[in-house]
């Protein structure tokens, strides 16, 4: 069996599916739906990814919080981290 990685690419296909944002996603395939919109097929939340319930939660909540050069963050900090650029429902939840 070939594993495969999920890539950024797959993001677009997990929409369809999520519990989260298929409404949504659906929803604004000609325009916004309030603060959500579509930009090259990627949903976002104002100026943040939207990322569908996946591997890429745990991914993402370890590479901020790992905080590159700077040392390991906590959770208020990678929380902030992690909030300027992605949203997911319970995002908070997922750090501690």
């Amino acid at each position: 069996m070939n594993a495969r990685l999920l890539g950024f690419e797959d993001v677009k296909e997990l929409y369809y599916n999520d519990s989260n944002f298929a409404e949504i996603y659906n929803a604004c395939g000609h325009s916004a739906l309030g603060k959500f919109y579509l930009m090259v097929g990627y949903l976002f939340k104002e100026n943040r990814l939207c990322v569908p319930a996946s591997s890429l939660h745990e991914l993402l909540v370890r590479e901020a919080h790992k905080g590159g050069l700077m040392g390991h963050f906590g959770v208020a900090k990678t929380l902030d981290v992690l909030y300027e650029h992605f949203f997911w429902p319970k995002m908070k939840m997922d750090m501690q």
